[in-house]
């Protein structure tokens, strides 16, 4: 298998507009297209790209800018103490994100943090401050993809909003820098597998203290030539398998969840750049070609009779690895049909395809999975399994809604995204009748993929209109959100005599009616959603219960707020 430095470029025409002419944004953009993915002329073939400094200019996004209507200014004040955060501590040897643990005195450390977010000095904590950056940060938590990937969106969708509004020149190149480096860590995330098609489901840097040094590495294979471990498990750390990355391990077995979470790191890379003068051809060009490897190992009809399946560096496929719309977790099931599934395999598929410009992949995802295998129907119909009233593990929630969103955006077909986008808004968001919908609950990354799938907002324009109360409630949560630098602590709504009682008043007065403990993994959980602003603090809030009355993750945590960032500029970069 030929070495990713190796593999030969893709043609610079598939970056250049190969897919026909660009649509005027708006609505009716796909009017002057058709839905035809093999012949490649529904994508948009040139984003609008801005001048920094020119601004500000009014571009009707979803979150307004500063030159739209209804721009929220502390909003946009806070967001960037995030990002400050993020890109001074989080991305430290992998340029994406990964949490974090305090030195030293947690109360000393988050103290330095705040006085150098208050002074507004820039990005370099070290510069300001004198003292390096391990003064204040003791260990480095590992990159994964579900939350590394839509890290690289967030900067990705960053960039390209303050690109086209017109930002400050040295804003602007802060955050070009800031990408370029997300992408480098995207590629090595593909590259360290040493297997063309094969990403890992996470990686670290040896030289950041903490969590890499602490483990253990496996083989690929033993002396025998036969796979390691002997039962394949839901993650195994390895050396570097590419000979181009020694100060890096990395994690295998990629599942649902961390895949999603890259495509959808591709696919917003991918939109913003593709017509950027400014990045330089090199990262396009990488991009692209990880991303048709990708795709195209996903189109292999394996073994099994089945394609769809996420495959790993050791030719088997990974512990949570099917994507297939006849299978349930880990199990084929003939006959079934899994619309969390469909939604994923189209939002991943349409984003990788969408990032490759692969005319061989688009081919298969219009003539095979919206054509003959209906995924598009699975998706719009079917899409509410991932619902188990009180049970429900909000995992699989925030992995339906982001597929729904990258296949939405992405796929080249009107008819399939609009399926889509119909399993968004009907499936998953507000089902008629139906009680603890996403609609009622405090969860912005839910409400901003509804608000964009009701008015028909994909990569090159719109079909409609907006939800605004949609809208109107993602930015509420936004701006519930704990403030940077986001230490965690524990919140309790509920004390134990509550508990006993059934009923509690929670931290903000409001009453809530305990179910017990009912919820995903034996959670404590109410009748009512609890507001972001009194929830228990979570690494990634939308996989979390929003139910969940109760939480304590412990002292001495940074978490990296990629949850806040990816909903804020996925906002203001998308169009009305």
């Amino acid at each position: 298998m030929p070495s990713p430095s190796s593999r030969a470029p893709l043609p610079a025409l598939l970056l250049l507009g190969a897919c026909g002419a660009d649509p005027k944004p708006g609505a009716g953009a796909d009017s002057a297209a058709p839905d035809s993915a093999a012949a490649g002329r529904c994508l948009p073939a040139a984003a609008p790209v801005g001048r920094c400094g020119a601004g500000p200019v009014a571009r009707g996004s979803l979150i307004p800018g500063p030159a739209d209507p209804g721009h929220d200014p502390a909003l946009a004040a806070a967001v960037r103490r995030h990002d400050r955060v993020f890109h001074a501590f989080a991305t430290r040897g992998t340029g994406l994100a990964a949490d974090l643990s305090l030195a030293g005195d947690p109360a000393a450390a988050r103290a330095a943090i705040g006085a150098w977010l208050e002074a507004d000095a820039g990005w370099d904590f070290e510069a300001w401050s004198g003292a390096p950056v391990s003064s204040v940060i003791g260990a480095w938590g590992k990159v994964a993809g579900a939350y590394a990937g839509v890290g690289v969106a967030a900067d990705a969708f960053r960039y390209g909003a303050l690109r086209d509004e017109g930002a400050d020149c040295a804003e602007v190149e802060a955050a070009r820098a800031q990408l370029l480096a997300a992408l480098d860590g995207l590629h090595l995330a593909v590259a360290i597998t040493g297997v063309e098609g094969v990403i890992a489901r996470g990686f670290a840097s040896l030289d950041n203290p903490g969590f890499a040094a602490d483990q253990e590495l496996t083989p690929l294979f033993d002396a025998a030539g036969q796979p390691l471990p002997a039962e394949k498990d839901n993650g195994t750390w390895r050396a570097d398998n590419s000979g181009a990355y020694p100060r890096h391990i990395w994690e295998d077995s990629c599942s649902r969840d961390m895949l999603v979470g890259w495509a959808a790191g591709f696919g917003a890379a991918w939109e913003v750049i593709r017509a950027d003068p400014d990045i330089p051809a090199e990262p396009k060009l990488r991009l692209a070609e990880d991303a048709r490897a990708l795709v195209a190992s996903l189109a292999v009809v394996r073994e099994s009779g089945y394609d769809l399946e996420i495959r790993d560096a050791d030719g088997r496929m990974t512990y949570h690895g099917l994507l297939h719309e006849s299978s349930v977790d880990r199990y084929y099931v003939p006959g079934a049909e899994n619309g969390p599934n469909a939604l994923m395999a189209l939002g991943i598929t349409g984003a990788l395809a969408a990032a490759a410009e692969d005319p061989a992949a688009l081919e298969w995802i219009d003539g095979t999975l919206l054509g003959p295998r209906g995924l598009g129907q699975i998706a719009r119909d079917r899409a509410s399994l991932v619902d188990f009233g009180a049970a429900t593990n909000y995992s699989g929630t925030n992995m339906a809604f982001l597929g729904g969103w990258l296949g939405g955006r992405y796929l080249c077909g009107a008819g399939g995204r609009a399926d889509v986008q119909q399993g968004v808004t009907l499936g998953l968001y507000a089902r008629p009748g139906e009680d603890r919908q996403p609609v009622e609950q405090s969860q912005a990354l839910y409400h901003l993929i509804a608000a964009a799938a009701a008015g028909g907002l994909w990569a090159g324009g719109s079909t409609g209109e907006a939800d605004a109360d949609a809208v109107a409630r993602a930015l509420v949560d936004l701006g519930a959100f704990w403030p940077a630098p986001y230490v965690p602590e524990a919140r309790v709504n509920c004390d134990e005599a509550e508990v006993a009682a059934g009923a509690c008043t929670a931290l903000d007065g409001s009453p809530l009616t305990l179910l017990g403990p009912i919820g995903w993994n034996d959670a404590l959980i109410s009748l009512e959603p609890l507001p972001l602003s009194i929830r228990p603090a979570s690494n990634y809030h939308w996989r979390s219960n929003p139910y969940e009355v109760n939480g304590d993750p412990g002292a001495g945590q940074l978490y990296s707020a990629v949850d806040l960032r990816v909903v804020y500029w996925m906002g203001r970069y998308a169009r009305r």
